[in-house]
């Protein structure tokens, strides 16, 4: 591409900071805090049904909108921090989640609280996108796979714990809670970052956003992350739903035709034909499906099959990120020494075993034991998302550091929505009339709420499986 250095994302190229020591613990701090945005609205949704006297079906909008606009603004902020520099945007990016923060945390009304959500995800979109390149222009290569490791092991701690420290603060307090106890953090990560980060000269950068591009991506995986969320509500056969799914498709291969002529496209098909990316990017499609199937059924089981109440649910799945908060920087640092090739298969069948082992719990099945399968998971995510993350960043030219860090947030998100929908889907069909017909916390309705999670599961170990095959074919240069 033009513009472009034929080096790979080892070297420094702009957007680190004073030194790595300073850098690397603000980012993780602002990944974490935008990241649990994105699950710690899960728990407050029946309270928020109750304050706004409306059905879940509609305040369920504070958690699309926030999914809709991240998924869909990534790579656009992935590439505009390319072109014009990724400090603005991340400094710029904080400054919205603490804006969105206030605004949701003062929201007089449920449209207020949407649009508060929605002012929080554009700001998400220019945190998340940005922070993997941050990283990997202010390391040297040789600790790169520790650096990210240890973001990865906030994403996936923030992502888990969300609704854990959700429900402590309604709790304690009341939904307010959860957005407005996180300003003075937001606030204090916004001026560090202002006064740590640097970026480089714009010299040699290519200039100009591939507007139409940019639309017609954001278009597509806006429409196909809708009809995912919403087709069980909907009905997968409703007229809105195959509308969605139909046009998302047609803008897919129009969006691939607009940037092969784009002279500053918002994704290099260039980098498609690297198989270290590409391979990388689509294990971990694959992996997060698998994540989201277990994210959202195992609440299911321990809240609708064994009675645990939220708060001890939570505490039994806070193994799983717990686990992969410990381990996340050492995986990476032994990706550093001996490479990716034998970590990430290793972590792929962990993660895949763990699942399955997920899927044979019943009801007599011990706290602990639970706990454990749920660790396997967070190990395997440990030894898998580091190193993969890694050859992902260490595979593109330094100009496209931000379009490979984007990119690890769109596989992740596009696949735990397509877990969550074909797991729920899945999860429905098995569980059955029974679920419905039984009485809720008898035998019946338990082992419905299993069977489900069962066959939900096993699908899922399965799918994430198959990521070893294409880690293995395709993941490699």
């Amino acid at each position: 591409m033009p513009g472009e250095s034929s080096g790979r994302g080892s070297e420094n190229a702009g957007g680190g900071g004073r030194s790595p020591g300073a850098v690397l613990p603000l980012v993780a701090g602002s990944v974490l805090l935008s990241t649990m945005d994105a699950s710690i609205i899960n728990i407050a949704l029946p309270t928020l049904a109750s304050e706004f006297n409306t059905t879940l079906d509609g305040v369920v909008w504070t958690l699309l909108i926030f999914v809709l606009l991240g998924t869909g603004l990534a790579l656009p902020f992935g590439r505009l921090g390319d072109l014009y520099g990724r400090k603005r945007f991340y400094v710029g990016g904080n400054a919205i989640i603490g804006l969105g923060l206030l605004a949701a945390g003062t929201a007089p009304s449920l449209p207020a609280l949407v649009a508060a959500r929605g002012l929080q995800a554009v700001g998400n979109a220019m945190v998340v996108s940005n922070g993997n390149a941050i990283v990997t222009a202010a390391v040297p290569p040789h600790r790169r796979g520790q650096a990210l490791g240890i973001v990865g092991g906030t994403v996936g701690f923030g992502l888990a714990s969300g609704p854990v420290l959700g429900g402590v603060l309604i709790e304690l307090f009341d939904w307010r809670a959860i957005f407005l106890a996180r300003l003075p953090l937001s606030i204090t990560l916004t001026l560090l970052l202002f006064l740590v980060l640097r970026d480089t000269s714009s010299e040699g950068r290519d200039r100009g956003l591939d507007i139409p591009g940019s639309l017609l991506l954001f278009g597509s995986l806006g429409s196909l992350t809708l009809a995912v969320n919403r087709g069980h509500a909907w009905g997968w056969a409703s007229p809105w739903i195959i509308g969605l799914f139909v046009l998302g498709a047609l803008l897919m291969p129009l969006f691939v035709w607009i940037e092969r002529r784009a002279a500053s496209p918002v994704v290099s098909l260039e980098l498609l034909r690297i198989r270290a990316f590409s391979g990388s990017v689509g294990a971990a499609i694959l992996y997060f499906w698998g994540f989201g199937a277990v994210l959202v059924l195992m609440p299911f089981y321990l809240v609708g099959a064994r009675g645990f109440s939220t708060l001890e649910a939570g505490a039994i799945l806070a193994a799983q990120p717990l686990t992969l908060f410990v381990f996340a920087p050492l995986t990476g640092r032994l990706a550093d020494r001996f490479g990716p090739s034998l970590l990430v298969p290793l972590g792929l069948a962990a993660a895949s075993l763990g699942t399955a082992l997920l899927a044979l719990v019943d009801s007599g099945t011990s706290v602990p034991d639970i706990a454990a399968r749920m660790s396997l998971i967070g190990l395997g995510m440990a030894l898998f998302q580091s190193p993969n993350n890694s050859t992902i960043m260490g595979s593109v030219p330094v100009q496209r550091l931000g379009m490979a860090s984007a990119a690890i947030v769109t596989a992740r998100r596009i696949g735990q929505a397509g877990g969550i929908a074909v797991s729920g889907a899945v999860f429905t069909a098995f569980a059955g009339a029974n679920l419905v017909a039984a009485a809720e916390g008898s035998p019946l309705h338990a082992l419905a709420i299993i069977d489900g999670l069962q066959a939900g599961l096993l699908l899922s170990a399965a799918v994430v499986a198959s990521a070893i095959a294409v880690n293995w074919r395709w993941g490699s240069d």
